[in-house]
């Protein structure tokens, strides 16, 4: 943990705390490449065995993942009140899910979607990046951090 600015504090989140809050939140964003233009659309996940697993249907997010399947994945939670965030970066790689056997247990997982309709498509996202942060403007114990005498990383 450290000090940014002598106001905010910033925290760096160890994998298993991402990973903790990739399963709790059921909501994220993927960064897809159509077009060499980066786009970012709303699914809802779930997370198997280190790997994050959803559906979709045909379209423009599905086709920009079967052509460049290198995406970028994010979840945060923020309070605006308390100045209080967080977010976790998946850097991976997108891989349909096509075989049978992987079809059927994927299709066993509890993934929930908010949008109607079947959604054909069974994407896995390999990481190979997991990283995370959460920032505050006070301290852990809820003194405000520009009281603190504590250097910041810059000194």
């Amino acid at each position: 943990m450290g000090v940014i600015d002598g106001r905010t504090w910033l925290e760096h989140l160890s994998p298993a705390a991402c990973w903790d809050l990739l399963a709790a939140t059921p909501v994220g964003r993927i960064g897809v490449l159509n077009d060499s233009a980066p786009e970012i659309y709303p699914v809802n996940h779930v997370v198997d065995r280190q790997t994050l697993v959803f559906r979709t249907d045909p379209g423009t997010k599905l086709r920009g993942l079967l052509r460049s399947p290198s995406v970028c994945y994010e979840i945060d939670g923020i309070d605006p009140r308390s100045a209080t965030g967080w977010s976790v970066l998946v850097k991976g790689r997108a891989v349909q899910i096509l075989e049978p056997g992987e079809v059927r247990a994927a299709s066993e997982l509890p993934l929930e979607y908010w949008s109607l309709g079947d959604k054909a498509h069974w994407i896995r996202i390999v990481p190979a990046q997991v990283t995370g942060r959460r920032i505050w403007s006070r301290t852990p114990s809820g003194d405000d951090a520009s009281r603190r005498d504590e250097p910041s990383d810059d000194e």
